[in-house]
């Protein structure tokens, strides 16, 4: 709008007032403080989302221990790791429908509906009958697709349904199954796993063969047992103290190539693997051995960071940082720092933390120990052959992230 002056007996006409806008400079600048606010806000925001995340596995967890004594209540013991038995002898393993603990816990967590749908004189999926030569059984196909949102932990993006999950069967020889997966799995104790850097800190007994026992005929020596005739574990037997060990952690199915909760051959870990060891890479992909990822390394010393790999996805692992979250065996739920010393998991050795050996002092409760272990001169607890001079302990961080 313009408007009219009068000076000096002469009409000036004057136009509008112009505003100037933002130099280059000062939108930079402006843009710059909002990236500086934002960087400084995402990781608030995603701490608070792992936070909550961490506490609603927490809640999974506490919710299995609860249905866990629940079942305790009704029948006396904790549920077996498997309906199945065996030896570790080629041509008499796996024999059983193979269902898993994670099954049999399922009236006290208000599923009863799902319990009563399955068959237990069928096959549990992804598991091998050597007297009815078969793997998995039509008879509870939907049952293998229910996905149960207990057993999973948000923290974890893995699909719920996993198309790429392979076992081994009697022969060796593994088959691609689609099934509900499950982020929970049983203290196995701290079973041999085939890996001498591992198997230096068990205290599992080798065969009279020298081979490895799995579990199998009650030699488990944790919570639940593989292939031991549905043998199960009662209060009284934790002679450690149901405070002082674990009853069921984290696993992913990210990390392990096996984990659905109908898998009765399994669901579950040991302690002999360092807490969080990664085996987060997946078919193709080259790991620091040289070696690439495939069905070729189920068992296998090699390709330690493969998810397929029997001998280092056997672990208890996670996706939170810095540890883990478990269940103890008296219900209460912890979380567990990867920096722990190897576990006290067992649930009667009564070993004493050792000091001869180890060069990192325990820095959380003794209880948590992750296997203290028994190491004396005479070679009490580490073999007369190893003595003191066993290689240190790996720990996590040798893992790929």
């Amino acid at each position: 709008m313009s408007f009219l002056r009068f000076s000096s007996g002469s009409v000036q006409r004057r136009g509008p007032r112009t505003r100037e806008a933002f130099t280059l400079i000062e939108l930079l600048v402006v843009i710059a403080i909002i990236a500086v606010l934002i960087g400084l806000l995402l990781p608030a925001v995603q701490k608070v989302r792992e936070a909550a995340s961490r506490m609603k596995c927490s809640n999974n967890l506490k919710q299995i221990g609860l249905a866990m004594h629940n079942y305790v209540g009704a029948v006396g013991s904790f549920p077996p790791g498997s309906m199945a038995g065996g030896t570790s002898d080629p041509g008499t393993w796996w024999t059983g429908p193979w269902w898993p603990w994670a099954a049999f816990i399922l009236p006290y967590m208000e599923m009863g509906n799902l319990y009563n749908a399955i068959n237990f004189s069928a096959h549990g999926q992804f598991t091998f009958d050597n007297n009815a030569g078969g793997n998995t059984s039509p008879e509870n196909s939907t049952v293998f697709l229910t996905i149960i949102n207990t057993y999973q932990c948000p923290s974890d993006d893995t699909s719920r349904l996993f198309t790429n999950l392979q076992w081994v069967t009697i022969n060796n020889l593994g088959g691609m199954y689609t099934g509900a997966v499950t982020c929970y799995v049983g203290n196995w104790g701290d079973m041999r796993v085939g890996y001498p850097i591992f198997d230096q800190y068990t205290g599992d007994p080798l065969l009279a063969n020298g081979g490895i026992s799995w579990g199998c005929n009650n030699m488990f020596r944790g919570m639940f047992g593989d292939c031991s005739n549905a043998a199960v574990v009662s209060i009284a037997a934790v002679t450690d103290g149901t405070s002082n060990t674990l009853l069921v952690g984290e696993n992913s199915p990210y990390y392990n190539g096996s984990l659905l909760w109908t898998n009765g051959d399994g669901i579950y870990a040991s302690t002999a693997i360092p807490l969080n060891w990664r085996t987060n890479l997946q078919d193709g992909q080259v790991d620091v051995d040289g070696t690439i990822c495939s069905t070729q390394y189920l068992n296998s010393i090699q390709c330690p960071h493969c998810f397929r790999n029997q001998t280092y996805n056997y672990g208890f692992k996670s996706k939170h940082p810095g540890g883990a979250n478990f269940a103890m065996a008296d219900g209460s739920v912890r979380f567990v720092k990867q920096s722990i010393n190897p576990p006290r998991t067992t649930r009667s050795a009564h070993e004493p933390v050792a000091r001869s050996c180890r060069r990192i002092r325990i820095e959380t409760r003794p209880q948590l120990t992750w296997r203290s272990v028994r190491c004396k001169e005479s070679g009490d607890g580490c073999g007369a052959r190893q003595g003191c001079s066993r290689q240190p302990w790996p720990v996590a961080a040798q893992g790929t992230a």
